[in-house]
């Protein structure tokens, strides 16, 4: 099982506990997190040296990845497994799909590369290689299936894990927050780098935002492994509270959200909170993308799944204070707005439901293995 990012290691982590279920006595490695050693998954690497931001920062890392990717292919060949089970991660799993099917092991796909946004000739790489994509949005299905690819969509892991744990006010006292008055999440991202370009600019709104509304209570949900140092150095003397470890309270019992783009806008959107997605890599990263990578013209998970722009985005050079400020002030404000966008919210939890997805992906590997 080999994964690069923290939500790969998360979902991999759930498929190795309802396979373990599966196949008492099984023995699973690869590559993940903390999660998926929890799980009991005997790791080979770590993501901790695998997650990175944009093609510049992958490049500064290729001798790690090197490194990692030679120690698995070596593992993989000199004992070749039931079956491999890869997710997401495509610059470093579809080349490593090419060793593993030429080992003789059949591959399960969990998770695509998002091969609608960019490089669509992964497609035919994926069809010669993989023997079952599983995917998690069900335009992705149409996509492969037009391809020649056996596909199977099999929901979308986050709906059954993404869920309020106290009430409201179990939350607020926790945090010392007050229930009456209204709160505002930030969630700059999860990557330091993210947090460099990203947090200076949530910093100045929530200034603005207080100074119009000077009762919001502003709240920056953290993962444990986040720098809190470095968060800390941005926010300085700011009436931000950083709450840790209590991402999903801290995101349905606030009013509003302004969230980096990523898994982060799906969680918020699945907990019912309006939120504006935001997102500002460097001018090179920008370019680059513009030019080679990115066809699509929007860009939040959310709205491409709804097929229209149901919440705001701003991103790069719309990324401002001014524009942020006014998107979030209308989306604490305006009640017809909020209806709207949990409207849509429900629709987009219809769309992605479909059981539970980490024993549908263990019953599809041992499909394949039979």
């Amino acid at each position: 099982m080999v994964t690069g990012e923290s939500s790969g290691d998360m979902y991999g982590a759930e498929v190795a506990r309802s396979l373990f279920q599966k196949f008492p006595g099984c023995t699973i490695f690869g590559l993940g997190g903390q999660r998926m050693r929890e799980a009991g998954v005997k790791m080979v690497g770590d993501i901790r040296d695998t997650a990175v931001m944009g093609p510049v920062g992958a490049l500064f890392r290729l001798p790690v990845f090197y490194k990692l990717f030679h120690r698995l292919a070596n593992r993989i060949e000199e004992s070749p497994p039931t079956a491999a089970i890869l997710i997401d991660f495509s610059g470093f799993n579809l080349p490593l799909a090419r060793r593993i099917r030429a080992a003789g092991t059949p591959i399960v796909y969990y998770v695509s590369p998002q091969v609608w946004a960019s490089r669509e000739g992964r497609i035919q790489k994926i069809k010669e290689l993989v023997n079952k994509m599983l995917v998690i949005f069900p335009f992705e299905k149409e996509i492969y299936e037009k391809a020649g690819v056996d596909v199977e969509f099999v929901g979308h892991p986050l709906i059954d894990t993404v869920k309020a744990t106290k009430s409201k006010e179990e939350f607020c006292r926790a945090h010392s927050l007050d229930p009456r008055k209204p709160i505002l999440a930030l969630l700059p991202g999860s990557r330091r780098k993210e947090i460099r370009y990203i947090l200076p600019t949530l910093c100045e709104v929530a200034k603005r935002i207080q100074e119009r509304k000077p009762d919001t209570q502003i709240v920056l949900p953290a993962a444990p492994n986040l720098d809190r140092q470095q968060i800390d150095e941005i926010i300085l003397k700011q009436p931000i509270k950083v709450v840790v470890n209590d991402t999903y309270n801290a995101i349905r019992y606030s009013r509003a959200a302004i969230v980096a783009s990523g898994t982060a806008t799906l969680e918020t959107a699945l907990l019912g909170t309006p939120e504006v997605i935001v997102y500002k890599i460097s001018p090179l990263e920008a370019w680059f993308l513009k030019r080679f990578v990115l066809r699509v013209r929007i860009f939040g998970i959310v709205n491409i799944v709804l097929g229209e722009e149901v919440v705001p985005e701003l991103f790069q050079d719309k990324f401002t204070p001014d524009l942020v400020t006014q998107a979030a002030l209308r989306l604490m404000d305006d009640v017809w707005l909020q209806s709207k966008i949990r409207g849509n919210y429900e629709v987009l939890r219809r769309k992605l439901s479909g059981g539970k997805v980490s024993d549908r992906v263990a019953e599809a590997v041992a499909r394949v293995i039979r």
